[in-house]
């Protein structure tokens, strides 16, 4: 029993000095006449005895929410953000987006970039950053209007923003027939960018839920009524990379897919790293289709859909 209480009474003052009075290990070696891995068992034994317990506060994370959702869909990584609406929603999803990336991205990186509207906030919250990577598209462009959410200008804002490199793609998404896509796809310069994304070792793409009434497809103009009638005969829940893709996490038997100039699905879940950053209500079917497909394996997303992903069978 004396020898127990000593044991203890050292383990207490070892614990004080390094968790209240914040000295060093090497501090607590040099007071007590011991080695440091002496001092570092030590602390390790008061934690094993009770005599000190560590808890994270995690009441203002997501944490918990988070751990679930990598073990149910087997992801990389989910960041979770507050729900909030609109534009709101899609620019703290951009700045969750931005910290993965600012933390991930390494020198040499290739990072393949789709498009769309929460894509194109990233960029304006990466300050001071430089990397020697190579910024390309994915995917063509749509349409003539909202040219801030093309995939060429999104990856030019986000090779500016790191002080990297950029390799664009100067094409429309979709194209009138397959005849025409071959004929592009044989040009050096487009298919030398397609060859540097589809070699990507990071992917950056947003989620599309191709008819929701808020869809950016929508405000594009780009896709006619006779494309959205077919879409919905098909079944499309989602688009990755202007890839059409139904409930099930398949790619749509449906035309317009074959005309679409960019990587190939196959190709995109080839690439090691695929961050999939959306939320919002009208997104909550796209994603969990797009996890069921396992075209992406790091999440950004909000609080709400998170709780419906992992809810959904």
């Amino acid at each position: 029993m004396k020898n127990e209480w000593k044991e203890k009474r050292l383990l207490t003052k070892v614990a004080q000095m390094y968790y209240d009075e914040n000295k060093t290990q090497q501090e607590i070696a040099d007071k007590y006449g011991i080695s440091r891995p002496s001092v570092s068992r030590l602390l390790q034994k008061a934690r094993e005895k009770g005599i000190v317990e560590i808890k994270v506060h995690n009441e203002f994370s997501f944490t918990v929410l988070e751990k679930e959702l990598e073990k149910k869909f087997n992801l990389r990584e989910v960041i979770i953000t507050p729900t909030d609406e609109n534009e709101s929603l899609k620019r703290l999803l951009a700045e969750a987006a931005a910290g993965y990336l600012t933390r991930v991205l390494k020198d040499h990186d290739i990072i393949g970039v789709s498009w769309g509207t929460t894509l194109a906030y990233i960029s304006e919250y990466i300050k001071n950053e430089t990397r020697d990577v190579v910024f390309v598209p994915l995917v063509g462009g749509v349409g003539q209007s909202r040219l801030d959410v093309h995939s060429n200008q999104i990856v030019l804002n986000l090779a500016r923003a790191f002080n990297g490199k950029w390799q664009l793609l100067h094409v429309p998404a979709i194209v009138d027939s397959e005849e025409v896509r071959e004929s592009l796809l044989s040009d050096t310069n487009i298919s030398k960018s397609l060859e540097i994304a589809s070699n990507s070792n990071v992917a950056l793409i947003g989620i599309g839920a191709p008819l929701a009434p808020n869809s950016t497809i929508l405000e594009t103009g780009y896709y006619t009524d006779k494309i959205l009638n077919d879409l919905e005969k098909a079944g499309a829940i989602c688009d990755l990379c202007s890839i059409f893709i139904d409930v099930d996490g398949k790619v749509c038997d449906v035309e317009l897919n074959q005309r679409v100039i960019g990587i190939s699905i196959d190709h995109l879940k080839k690439i090691p790293i695929v961050v999939g950053v959306a939320g919002g209500v009208d997104k909550h079917e796209a994603i969990l289709a797009a996890l069921k497909g396992r075209y992406i394996n790091v999440l950004v997303t909000d609080e709400k859909t998170g709780n419906y992903l992992l809810r959904s069978v």
